[in-house]
């Protein structure tokens, strides 16, 4: 049936398109297990049930590797250009995925209301629903990609932009106008697509954190910035911010509210840049207030760190020395004691060592790739750098490595921290997945089938865990947990 399901098209070609779409072949996959388990109960309540029980969890692991994922991998055949899976094809696997995650469940509970007592806790399908939920995940990581290959080219606006030469701060500056509007059209679009509210939540979410992490990697390449262009950057930061505050009910209608929650996380995410930008905006004369300005807002006790910040606003090596041996007598004060050994935003971080949008400095997609390592667990580390062909192998990446967690990471949070405060497994060279460009499905039975498949759950372990968070058991719950923020 596998192999079969895997030559269908994820739609059929005489249906039209709607948001509320499954793959049909997830339907008549349940309907015949339905049907198989109705017909084994008559049988047998006993260990051949918990024997059927492996088949369906065998089957259904290999339903979402080899059906699922392949529908929104690229498939190149000899010389011709790899395939890239359509935007539709994408909303129907997300669905497909939800379906499975939920009937995966529904299928769990029937087994054990027909099963014998002491079989009833060997019954265990939640593996499998986890691998459906990690899907699920990586489709909406995939559809932020969808927005960052259209804000690619106002990233090199603002890269190109000579924050040394400013001398005055005015409106916000204009590549920040033409981003909001790239952005909002395209997430018009795939919003309309998602019926589902907690999905439509997770995508803004996604989107967001992208952003305001890319903003902070470009601040690194901006090398030298002054005080009044720290200046103009943190307002610029402000109107994205703003422009974020409505994303999520763009479709709707006007002057509509977005739940506390949604902009609480948007205060969240971009408040990140602005302990950079602050200290930024104070000036290296008089020394002292640059050295209490870092301790303030950087917080740490790294003189990398404090060299980097030194380096952003192009002060030479030979006038670095004072400000060091400065910085160092006053974290050694006893009020001091307490900072941080290194500033988790700070750490991954590397200032470019060329002028504005020069060649030579570090690729968003480096940048990304490092903090990936020293964050959460993220499918951040799909290339940043956004290359349409290959899309679909950056995806299955990401699942094959095991570094998805709804969301970009956190700058400035500890590796085991997410920002919904739940906690993530440790990373695993998650850079090594940015470059990558193709992706091979596995076969059963082979190395790379468990390799995945444990890293489909363990994503959809901690997609699960968020997306509870924005509505308990997908939807119930949803405006209470906004309410309260």
């Amino acid at each position: 049936m596998i192999p079969q399901y895997r030559q269908q098209p994820p739609k059929p070609p005489d249906e039209d398109f709607s948001p509320q779409m499954v793959v049909p072949s997830s339907i008549e996959l349940f309907s015949f297990y339905r049907l198989t388990l109705a017909q084994c109960a008559k049988l047998s309540t006993g260990a051949k049930l918990v024997e059927l029980c492996k088949v369906f969890a065998k089957y259904l692991d290999q339903y979402a590797q080899q059906v699922l994922l392949f529908y929104v991998s690229e498939r190149s055949s000899g010389q011709t250009p790899s395939k890239i899976p359509q935007l539709e094809d994408t909303i129907l696997v997300l669905n497909t995925a939800d379906y499975c995650f939920n009937t995966c469940t529904q299928l769990e509970e029937k087994i054990r209301s027909r099963i014998d007592e002491g079989y009833k806790a060997i019954v265990d399908l939640q593996s499998q629903a986890d691998a459906f939920m990690g899907i699920a995940s990586a489709t909406v990581r995939a559809l932020v990609r969808r927005v960052e290959v259209d804000i690619e080219r106002t990233w090199r606006e603002m890269r190109n932009t000579g924050w040394s030469k400013m001398e005055m701060v005015g409106d916000q500056s204009s590549w920040v106008a033409e981003m909001l509007q790239n952005i909002k059209r395209r997430s018009t679009e795939v919003l309309g697509m998602l019926h589902k509210q907690q999905y439509a939540r997770a995508f803004c979410d996604n989107l967001v954190d992208s952003v305001a992490n890319a903003f902070i990697v470009s601040i690194f390449q901006c090398k030298p910035i002054s005080e009044v262009g720290a200046e103009q950057m943190l307002l610029d930061s402000y109107a994205l911010k703003k422009g974020f505050e409505d994303l999520l009910n763009i479709n709707t209608k006007p002057n509509t509210p977005s739940p506390a929650g949604y902009i609480k996380r948007v205060n969240q995410s971009m408040s990140r840049l602005d302990p950079i930008l602050k200290t930024l905006q104070v000036r290296p004369s008089p020394p002292e207030a640059l050295v209490q300005a870092y301790l303030i807002h950087i917080a740490d006790r790294s003189d990398t760190n404090f060299r980097k910040i030194l380096d952003l606003k192009g002060l030479r090596k030979q006038d670095q020395s004072h400000l060091l041996e400065l910085f160092q007598a006053h974290r050694a004060s006893s009020r001091n004691e307490k900072l941080q050994q290194t500033s988790a935003l700070l750490a991954p971080l590397a200032v470019s060592g060329t002028s504005p949008g020069g060649v030579g400095g570090p690729t968003i997609a480096s940048g990304l790739g490092n903090l990936s390592s020293a964050a959460t667990l993220s499918t951040s580390n799909l290339p940043a750098r956004f290359d349409p062909s290959t899309f679909g192998s950056a995806i299955m990446n990401a699942a094959r490595d095991g570094v998805d967690r709804l969301g970009t990471p956190t700058l400035g949070s500890t590796p085991s921290q997410t920002p919904s405060g739940a906690t993530s497994p440790p990373t695993q060279q998650q850079s090594s997945a940015a470059g990558r460009a193709s992706f091979e499905i596995p076969t059963p039975g082979g190395m790379g089938t468990t390799n995945l498949n444990e890293n489909l759950r363990n994503i959809g372990k901690f997609f699960k865990r968020d997306i509870g968070g924005l509505g308990g058991r997908f939807g119930s719950g949803l405006k209470a947990a906004d309410e309260a923020g």
